[in-house]
């Protein structure tokens, strides 16, 4: 029995498809939108019928999952230091909400979120120094051009996905990475 009633902003209709994420796409006018804080976590608990309580989760099938797991086995390729450290200074500069963070990191000598990347579970932030913060939902990366890096990026045709200046072999397995998560956000 559904307890919770969300309905989409851009046409009015109830949304009828399981909640699992904080980033929404309408079923029926294909509008995209956020759920915020508590809302977000009330429509993904209530959603949430896969295991009882007490029961152990299966491993993730979803995006969010694939991506934990591949962020987790790039982070064990790399004697990181404090270079993919989270603070939350670096969270509001990339603009990062309240959700789940893999892979973050801030290019800048204060750590300040204004030049770097975060992989979350419900995407991909990146800034530019002098840019704003973007945010690309899994939906929206898949939609992209196959990912490519050059000079300190990782873009998708005219988007940048990810900054990186330290390390041309971390670019390298970055790219790896952000064309690993690229194909299972199209065939997944």
């Amino acid at each position: 029995m559904r307890l919770l009633e969300l309905k989409c902003p851009g046409c009015g209709a109830v949304v009828d498809q399981k909640i699992t994420s904080r980033v929404v796409t309408c079923e029926y006018c294909g509008s995209r939108f956020a759920l915020e804080g508590d809302e977000a976590e009330a429509f993904i608990e209530s959603n949430d019928d896969s295991f009882e309580e007490g029961e152990d989760r299966e491993a993730p099938s979803s995006m969010a999952g694939f991506a934990a797991d591949a962020c987790e086995e790039f982070l064990e390729n790399f004697d990181s230091g404090d270079r993919f450290e989270s603070t939350q200074k670096i969270l509001n500069g990339l603009g990062v909400g309240d959700e789940d963070v893999y892979l973050i990191h801030d290019d800048t000598l204060f750590k300040s979120g204004k030049n770097g990347f975060a992989i979350t579970a419900d995407g991909l932030y990146v800034r530019d120094l002098g840019g704003e913060a973007l945010f690309y939902d899994w939906d929206t990366f898949a939609d992209l051009e196959e990912p490519e890096a050059d000079n300190g990026y990782v873009t998708c045709g005219d988007d940048i996905v990810c900054y990186f200046t330290a390390d041309s072999d971390v670019l390298s397995a970055l790219k790896k990475l952000y064309k690993k998560l690229y194909k299972h956000a199209n065939n997944g």
